[in-house]
């Protein structure tokens, strides 16, 4: 089966996330992407991560002379995908994404550059092309000739010609086994030994229509438009402030009374490029990659014009909107070309590629001069390192350094003074970048679920729980196997740190997907606006200049900064109140998949006894789910069944991070750690951690178990996790309340827990020379007292000692060894001993705050006069403190502040 269509269709990224989210799984064996001007940045952010998780050998292909990046922002070229140039007298100017499967392919050509701009701002036009069941299509054939003869023409490096040549023998070899099919229909157009326009049909025609952002300042295309199809009426749409031209020399192009200018609305800038002619009632197109000029129309690439690919159909739909004002050419206004300027040319690299432990280095020309090759890490100011020269005359040259995978490359040469620098290039490592072997039984979820779906299709949800228990199950049965070995491939030791950490998303997404790799690590990718569904692809935003060899203007206006700000931002789900009960359930079920479920006998899912849980990125997805729907208000106010979950949750999170059969990385600790502090905060929202209330005893239980991970967070790890929500019973985390409970985990005082629950009320606890004070405005220490030597309890040896001062200077004080308190209560200067056996704690006794009432009292009240009773004595030997210095701090209490070792929690009120 083989289809054209244009419907659903915003960008190549489309086609790219429709294949991560086939249902039959079909791998992508390989991907090229062709462009004018190339963001490799851009396209490692949103587009290479997809399709290399599919298995894709990966190649991207541009002008040798354009470049949106800088090489420092450059991660994973030559690594992972393989980067070239390609030059020739004109610009190379073809815009295509072509994506290979075994049995199905994806085409799109169209006007689009792969760049922010081009994939998603700008308003483009694009021909997409589907075949399934091993069938094909004449376009598929056109571009195997067209791929096959492009080196010939068009230099590049010689691995770079190697690729695209393998592509036009998987392309042919499909066509000719295929079935047969319809030969009519689209066809494509290229002008590697012969101008496009000399392709079209010959006029007359009944109207002509054309659109590009660039036309020629010399009007010679338009002449030779009007020539070759002999329109009896004609209109061309500019955007008055955004396209390229001269109006005098439209003028001379179209002088008479059958022309018209329409001017098109400037909400974003439009940069598909057409030429549409109706003949009675049928109407034909060229659209793709040319501009409305000499280079790109009238003189083919071997002559010295640019290097274009086009498609010629017909029975199109209209492409010129039809509203905007229609003008003569005589109205036309001034000229809107800028000048370009050019300076010393400097020499083109256009690859370098390590094999067999040496370097090739493949330049356009040879240059008159030898030309100095120099390497960097990763580009950067300050760090290139001069390899050697290539010889004069020579094209390509081979250094017996082997050269790292991925390194920055450059040619340098001096002229007249000043050095001149080419374009960077990346050093290509043909291992590195192949095909990704298919793992077979390597863990991995059944379908590429999104965050969306799993909020609205109960379907999903019911399926994705599903997934996790039998991942689960999975890594109990792997556990189990003698001898086993890791199940996923390890990066090569060569690497950096970067480069491993990317690896290691890259395996995450093929075992939980795309959608979810950005929940669990928040490398979320940039939210391209989706076009309305459309003929054509009409983007939503404009983009950024991308001006083309006097050719190719791209434009930001002002409204764009505002629409890309928001682009990436987490938003929360809205779930409708009668699908509110639901979800809870679901999130119950999915946190209870995350571990194995234990048996009468209490036996686990691994025959070896060990627990088995859902590998750690699915255990940190599940985070990120419970977090989106806990700001969605999902739980009502008096329903905390979702303190449970998350109890369970941080279960799940804190016991053992990442298992031998799913990719690891040594920073994936960090974020496990944050993402525990987050889910902790929410669970300690409204409690107290040595409460006893029914809440902060499920609080307290998790904090003692992940307290330590806490304590190894960072706060800037989870910003994707402190959701902004508006949402009715929502529950956030703020910043601050992450960077507290984190704070509190580092904090080496025992009595970290208290001074945090003792600040909010407004009172300050800080501890010197082995005594606690506490200070606040309440009127009876004796409940505060009692409530401070339970929450500490008791040391092993000694005992714990507390002064509690209230408002008007009265003040308690307590010793207590575990089994028995010592009171003194001023203004009386009497000691008094209690005995507090369990259930009982000091708090419960000393609630009431009457000292008369408390039960317990061992004999009778001792004077101050009389010494320090036995049990006192005992305690305050074991710690060392004397009894008069003792009495002395009792009753010389300190200034504010000066007491040794202050303790106190940072920021505490006094």
């Amino acid at each position: 089966m083989s289809e054209v269509r244009h419907e659903r269709f915003a960008s190549p990224l489309t086609l790219l996330r429709e294949w991560v989210e086939r249902r039959d799984e079909q791998r992508l064996s390989e991907a090229l992407f062709l462009g004018f001007t190339v963001d490799l940045p851009f396209l490692e952010k949103v587009a290479l991560p997809l399709a290399r998780a599919s298995g894709a050998r990966t190649a991207v292909i541009g002008d040798a002379a354009r470049g949106l990046y800088d090489p420092v922002d450059v991660r994973r070229a030559g690594r992972d995908y393989l980067h070239g140039f390609a030059a020739c007298a004109g610009a190379f100017h073809p815009k295509v994404a072509l994506l290979i499967g075994d049995r199905a392919c994806r085409l799109a050509v169209g006007s689009g550059n792969p760049t922010l701009s081009g994939w998603g701002a700008n308003e483009e036009l694009w021909t997409v092309l589907e075949t399934e069941d091993d069938a094909s299509h004449p376009l598929l054939a056109d571009l195997a000739d067209w791929l096959e003869e492009l080196p010939t023409v068009v230099d590049m490096a010689p691995w770079s010609a190697g690729h695209l040549r393998e592509l036009a023998g998987i392309l042919t070899e499909r066509y000719v086994a295929a079935p047969a099919g319809p030969e009519s229909g689209p066809r494509l157009l290229h002008n590697l030994h012969q101008p496009l326009l000399e392709q079209l049909p010959p006029g007359p025609v009944d109207e002509l229509h054309a659109y590009a952002p660039f036309v020629d300042p010399t009007g010679r295309a338009l002449e030779r438009i009007i020539g070759r199809l002999a329109p009896r009426r004609t209109i061309l749409g500019l955007q008055p402030r955004w396209s390229g031209y001269d109006a005098e020399a439209i003028r001379e192009a179209l002088p008479d009374s059958s022309a018209g200018i329409r001017f098109l609305d400037e909400t974003r800038l439009r940069h598909g490029k057409f030429l549409e002619w109706r003949i009675g009632d049928r109407r034909h197109s060229l659209t793709g990659s040319p501009n409305l000029t000499r280079a790109a129309l009238c003189v083919s690439t071997a002559r010295g014009g640019n290097c274009e690919l086009a498609v010629l159909a017909s029975d199109t739909e209209p492409l010129l909107p039809g509203e905007g004002d229609l003008v003569s050419p005589a109205e036309l206004p001034g000229s809107t070309v800028r000048p370009v300027r050019t300076g010393p040319a400097a020499p083109v690299l256009l690859g370098a590629q390590t094999t067999g432990g040496r370097l090739t280095v493949a330049l356009a020309r040879g240059w008159p001069t030898p030309v100095g090759i120099a390497s960097s890490p990763d580009g950067s100011p300050g760090s290139w390192t001069d390899i050697g020269e290539v010889p004069t005359g020579t094209e390509v040259h081979t250094f017996p350094d082997p050269g790292a995978p991925g390194a920055a490359i450059r040619a340098s040469v001096r002229s007249g003074g000043a050095v001149l620098h080419s374009p960077v290039v990346f050093v290509h490592s043909p291992a590195h970048c192949a095909r990704r072997p298919d793992l077979g039984d390597a863990p991995r979820l059944r379908h590429e679920y999104t965050v969306p779906e799993l909020f609205t299709d109960e379907g999903a949800a019911r399926r994705f729980e599903a997934d996790i228990a039998r991942l689960r199950e999975w890594i109990a049965v792997i556990t189990a196997r003698p001898g086993r070995a890791t199940a996923l491939p390890a990066e090569s030791g060569g690497a950096g740190e970067t480069d491993r950490w990317e690896t290691y998303l890259e395996e995450c997404r093929r075992m939980i997907g795309t959608s979810l790799t950005e929940v669990a690590f928040d490398v979320s990718m940039i939210d391209l606006p989706q076009a309305p569904v459309a003929r054509w692809t009409v983007s939503a935003i404009t983009g950024q200049e991308d001006q083309e060899d006097q050719e190719d203007r791209e434009e930001e206006p002002q409204e764009a900064e505002e629409a890309l700000s928001v682009i990436g931002e987490p938003l929360v789900p809205y779930i409708p109140p009668d699908r509110r009960a639901r979800f809870r359930a679901w999130t119950r079920r999915w946190v209870r998949a995350l571990d194995s479920p234990s048996g009468p006998s209490g036996a686990s899912d691994s025959a070896s006894g060990a627990t088995a849980r859902a590998p750690l990125p699915v255990r940190l997805a599940v985070a990120g789910l419970c977090a989106r729907l806990l700001a969605a208000g999902v739980w009502d106010e008096d329903d905390h069944g979702w303190r449970r979950d998350l109890e369970d949750l941080l279960l799940a999170l804190s016991e053992g991070g990442a298992q031998d059969t799913e990719p690891s990385h040594p920073s994936v600790q960090e974020r496990l750690n944050s993402v525990v502090a987050v889910v902790m905060t929410l669970l300690a929202q409204d409690v107290t951690l040595t409460g006893g209330g029914e809440h902060d005893v499920v609080a307290a239980r998790a904090w003692h178990r992940c307290r330590e991970m806490v304590a190894g967070a960072r706060a800037g790890q989870v910003e994707d996790l402190m959701l902004d929500s508006e949402r009715p019973l929502a529950r956030v985390v703020r910043r601050s309340e992450v960077e507290r409970l984190i704070t509190l985990a580092r904090d080496g005082n025992p009595g970290a827990e208290l001074i945090e629950e003792f600040s909010a009320m407004g009172w300050s606890m800080r501890r010197g020379d082995g005594m606690w004070e506490i200070e606040g405005p309440f009127g009876n220490p004796l409940p505060v007292v009692g409530r401070a030597v339970s929450r500490l309890g008791a040391p092993p040896t000694g005992g714990v000692f507390v002064r509690a001062r209230g408002r008007n200077g009265r003040w308690a004080f307590a010793a207590w060894d575990g089994s028995r308190l010592v009171l003194m209560n001023a203004p009386a200067r009497v000691w008094r001993v209690h005995r507090v056996d369990p259930p009982a704690t000091p708090e419960s006794r000393f609630a009431g705050g009457d000292v008369s009432a408390i039960p317990g009292l061992i004999g009778r009240p001792t004077p101050l006069s009389a010494g320090p009773p036995e049990t006192l004595s005992r305690m305050l030997a074991e710690v060392g403190l004397p009894y008069p210095e003792l009495i002395g701090r009792l009753f010389a209490l300190p200034s504010r502040g000066e007491a040794a070792g202050d303790d106190r929690a940072p920021g505490a009120g006094r």
